[in-house]
C-alpha cells in the first residue's frame, strides 16, 4: 500500500540465496518470533516455499507470514499446510468486494476467502496454522469493522488484527486516516470488539506505544529487527530506508551490538533517523518519510 506498482523507481527484488542463508544461521537462532514478509507478498517469491520449509525446520517457536491472498492456489495450499507457519494473516480490508477492491487495487474479496476457505478445510483438526485477519483501518472501511469480525467468524479465523493507516510522503493518504481518539472511530471499534467477543474472534487494535522500561520509549529497538531482500537491516517497519543500520553480509551481530543501535537506544537521534516522525508517536497525523528519491 505504499508504493504504486506504476512508480517507475520501485523494483521488485528477491531475496538472493545467500542473503537468506546468513539470516537461517545467524538470526533464526537468536528469534522467538520470525515474519516472512513485510510490506511484500511474499507468495510472489519463487522460492517461498523453500524459505517457509527452512523456517518451519528451524525451531522457531512463532512463525509468520502475511499474504494479501491473490496468488493463493492450491499447490501453494498443499505446502503451506506441509510446512506451517503458526500464524497466517491475510489482508481483509473490507467487509464486502467493493470496498475491498477498492482499497485493495481489484483484490477480489469472494476469490481470496474461498482460497481460505480451502486452506481452513485442509488444515481439519490440526491447530496451524491460526489463520487471522490483517485490516489496515482507514476512513473507507470504519465502518465495516464489525462485517470484518463477522466475516473472520464465518471463515473460522482466530483473530482480527487492526492497523491505523500509515500516511506515508508523497501518497497523499493523509486525508484517509482516522482518528482513532474520535467518537465515531472509538464507537465502531467499540462494537467491532464486542461482535468479536460474541463470536470468540480475538480482537487486536494496534496503538500508540505505552510504557517502556528502556531508555528509549520505542519498543522496536530492543527486540525487533526488519531485514530487506538485499540484507539491509533496519530497526522498525518506518524507518528511512535511505539510511539502513547495516548488511547481514557485515554479520548479523556486529549490527544488533554496533554503534548505530546502542545509539538509537540511548536516545542519542540524528535528522535522518525520521523517529519524531513516528506514527506510534504522533498518532499517525503527519506523514513519514519512508524512503527518499
Amino acid at each position: 500500500m505504499r508504493l504504486s506498482d506504476n512508480d517507475p523507481s520501485r523494483k521488485w527484488t528477491h531475496m538472493s540465496a545467500e542473503v537468506f542463508q546468513i539470516i537461517r544461521s545467524e538470526v533464526f537462532p537468536l528469534a522467538r518470533t520470525v515474519g516472512i514478509s513485510c510490506g511484500a507478498e511474499p507468495l510472489a517469491n519463487p522460492d517461498f516455499i523453500h524459505h517457509l520449509q527452512a523456517l518451519y525446520e528451524s525451531g522457531v517457536p512463532y512463525r509468520q507470514m502475511v499474504t494479501n491472498g491473490t496468488l493463493l492456489t492450491n499447490k501453494l495450499i498443499h505446502s503451506i499446510l506441509r510446512f506451517p507457519p503458526t500464524s497466517l494473516f491475510v489482508s481483509i480490508d473490507g467487509a464486502d468486494d467493493e470496498t475491498h477492491a477498492v482499497i485493495r487495487d481489484g483484490a477480489n474479496l469472494g476469490e481470496i476467502l474461498a482460497m481460505v476457505e480451502k486452506l481452513v478445510a485442509g488444515r481439519g483438526r490440526k491447530l496451524f496454522p491460526m489463520i487471522g485477519f490483517s485490516t489496515t483501518l482507514q476512513k473507507a472501511n470504519l465502518h465495516q469493522l464489525e462485517g470484518i469480525v463477522k466475516l473472520a467468524a464465518e471463515y473460522r479465523a482466530a483473530s482480527v488484527g487492526v492497523v491505523p493507516l500509515v500516511p506515508y510522503e508523497g501518497l497523499n493518504t493523509i486525508d484517509r486516516v482516522v482518528d482513532t481518539n474520535s467518537a465515531e472511530a472509538k464507537d465502531q471499534i467499540t462494537r467491532a470488539a464486542q461482535t468479536a467477543g460474541k463470536l470468540g474472534v480475538e480482537f487486536h487494535l494496534s496503538s500508540e506505544i505505552t510504557d517502556r522500561k528502556s531508555a528509549h520509549p520505542c519498543s522496536y529497538l530492543q527486540d525487533t529487527v526488519f531485514i530487506d531482500p538485499h540484507g539491509s537491516v533496519f530497526p522498525c517497519p518506518y524507518w528511512n530506508t535511505e539510511f539502513p543500520l547495516g548488511n547481514v553480509l557485515e554479520g548479523f551481530e556486529n549490527i544488533w551490538s554496533g554503534t548505530e543501535y546502542k545509539r538509537l537506544r540511548n536516545g542519542k537521534f540524528k535528522e535522518e533517523d525520521n523517529c519524531l516522525q513516528c506514527p506510534e508517536v504522533t498518532s499517525r497525523t503527519v506523514e513519514v518519510t519512508k524512503a527518499r528519491q
